[in-house]
């Protein structure tokens, strides 16, 4: 090595090293934009569905979460909601409604960022998609039919003022609008035929459509392989833990999820 090359290595140091960027904070965007593509990346393709992952933790430097701690739960909010809403414009399926955390990472430089994520069926998340305003409409009409059938008694899972603290799905739209059904079995099957546990008059579902199954407290609703498909949501699913107030759409039948209080 000669001396010319040596003198123009120690300078590029010296440049490199005095007027070289300081590290910046990282910015919310930022985080938007690393979410999505972890997102993007961890796809897992089965046979009818392309499943993304529904628990996000954020690793950041102590002094970016600091920062991003500060906004609070409100901006988690926020981020678990633009990965659905991303994710239900490519046709992705969650598990549950996706979740973001931020922690303290180890080695993480300032303004760097890692992501580890999850599959989870069984988380309760804190947030519910917002309903759109033609659809609240409908829904108060639906409620007043409701009012004015629940003296219909169609089987032994329909309306009973006498059984207290049980989960029900309610009709909110469709032929069978109005009838409410309580989930008072371990195991309901939903569908055409004369034999489920709820018969729906609604010829775009199947005979055996769907079954919602009571795991550990929780309820999960299960597509048996229906021809139209099983949407929590707006959301096609497979299987699907359910929270009160999810609404469920089996062939042109609207239900809600709930439980009496």
């Amino acid at each position: 090595m000669n001396l010319l090359t040596k003198v123009e290595i120690v300078a590029e140091y010296i440049i490199t090293y005095f007027f070289r960027q300081p590290a910046e904070s990282i910015q919310p965007v930022q985080v938007a934009r690393e979410l999505l593509k972890t997102m993007f990346k961890n796809k897992q393709v089965s046979v009818s569905n392309v499943y993304v992952p529904n628990v996000y933790r954020v690793y950041l430097h102590k002094d970016d979460y600091a920062i991003l701690e500060s906004f609070g739960e409100t901006f988690l909010v926020e981020l678990a909601k633009h990965l659905y809403d991303q994710g239900c414009k490519q046709g992705f399926t969650f598990l549950t409604l996706p979740v973001v955390e931020i922690n303290i990472g180890d080695n993480i430089d300032l303004g760097g960022i890692s992501v580890k994520i999850e599959f989870n069926d069984s988380l309760v998340v804190s947030w519910q998609v917002k309903e759109e305003k033609g659809y609240k409409e409908q829904e108060e009409l639906e409620k007043t039919t409701l009012l004015i059938n629940s003296v219909k008694q169609e089987s032994s899972f329909e309306l009973n003022q006498g059984r207290k603290s049980l989960p029900y799905l309610e009709v909110i739209k469709g032929k069978d609008a109005g009838k409410v059904y309580y989930l008072d079995q371990e195991e309901v099957m939903v569908g055409r035929n004369e034999d489920c546990d709820i018969k729906v008059d609604d010829v775009e579902i199947s005979r055996q459509h769907l079954r919602l199954v009571n795991e550990n407290r929780r309820w999960f609703v299960q597509d048996l392989g229906s021809t139209n498909g099983t949407f929590v949501n707006k959301l096609r699913v497979d299987r699907f833990m359910v929270n009160p107030g999810d609404r469920i759409k089996a062939g042109r039948t609207f239900f809600r999820f709930n439980v009496e209080k």
